[in-house]
Order: C-alpha cells, then structure tokens, then sequence
C-alpha cells in the first residue's frame, strides 16, 4: 500500500511549515527535513481527548493563533481522526504528574514511528491542556518548540525562566533540562526533535 494524497498533504504542510519558518533555529533543521526520507507505512488511528482540541481551536479560536499557523492547525484539524494520538509516559511510572497524563498527547507525522518514517528527524504536533506543569527532563536529541496556539513558562536548568507565545520557537540544545507549564489556555505546539535517539524516553532529576 502507498499513502494516499489526502497523506501527502498532511506530509507537504508539515514540511513546509518547517521549511517555511523564518526563524534561524528552525532553520538549523532544514537539511534533515528536505531529506527526511522515503518511507510510508499505515499507522494505525489513535485518539486521546485532547485531540478534541484541535476542533476548538479552528471552530472558535483560530483568530488568537500565530498567523502562519493557522493553515497548519486547519490540516491537522481535518486529518484529526487519522492522526496516532499517543503518550510518552506511563502512570505506573510516576514520572509525571497524574494531571499531565490527564490532559496531554502529540502525534507524530514524520519519524521513526510516524507514518512517513525517518531516522534523520522527528515532526509531529503536540497538545497540553490549562495549567499542566511538564516537569524538567532532557534527552539526546536537539528539540525546538513552535508555539501555535496558546503559551506557556518554560524553566531550564540554570533556572532561567522563559514565557513563550503563540507564534515564538523555544529552543532546547542537546541535553539541556528543560520543563514547561502551560497557562490559563490549551497549549498547541509543533515540535521538530534531530540526532540522537529520536524516540528516547526523556530522564528527569
């Protein structure tokens, strides 16, 4: 089986965001995202009640997001119901809070188990509800957070804080711990991760 077109579109707006994008630290991403690879496989379709979000948000809230971020959350939108919503973490074990567990969930477009599969890059959408503390934890690979709707406090290891916001790119260097928490709103990022384990389970202090 091949992907379909309604596939490669989800696939051609997620790269262009990203290609797009005219911030030089999303920028350093480029080259792995044009050679993302080849690879298509069918991923099963997986919800978790965060997904209803993404509804929300372009029904009723679309004009309080980052502008060239609109048409994105539009795709995903309409792609929701054959998105694989997944988690990180388990409550058994107890590396976050019940609270997070409660109300998180990203899907993964582009890697080593997404749809369009690659080793060199990971791309996908992540969703965080109100006042959802994310705690400190690093891992191997370079991560950059663009913030499409809502914001949130970003914490990193020597203690500097950040307020991040619709529209602005966070972005986490190799091993550098680094925790949020969201504010009075849901918060809907898209997420970049390259080299290193593109799937490792985060270690926390």
């Amino acid at each position: 089986m091949s992907a379909q077109p309604q596939d490669l579109e989800l696939l051609q707006a997620v790269r262009d965001f990203a290609l797009d994008h005219p911030h030089p630290r999303v920028a350093g991403f480029s080259a792995a995202m044009r050679d993302w690879g080849e690879d298509w496989r069918d991923v099963p379709a997986a919800s978790l009640p965060v997904a209803d979000i993404l509804e929300d948000i372009v029904s009723s809230r679309l004009d309080s997001c980052a502008p060239n971020a609109r048409e994105l959350l539009r795709t995903f939108s309409r792609h929701n119901r054959r998105l694989h919503w997944e988690q990180s973490y388990r409550k058994q074990d107890g590396l976050v809070p019940d609270a997070m567990l409660d109300g998180y969930g990203f899907a993964e477009v582009i890697g080593l188990r997404g749809p369009f599969v690659s080793e060199r890059i990971r791309a996908g959408i992540g969703i965080w509800g109100p006042r959802i503390g994310y705690p400190k934890h690093r891992h191997d690979a370079e991560e950059v957070y663009i913030l499409l709707s809502g914001s949130a406090e970003f914490e990193f290891d020597e203690g500097s804080r950040l307020t991040a916001n619709a529209g602005e790119v966070v972005h986490v260097e190799p091993n550098r711990w680094h925790g949020f928490r969201t504010r009075d709103e849901n918060l809907v990022v898209y997420y970049l991760w390259q080299a290193g384990d593109l799937r490792q389970t985060s270690s926390f202090g």
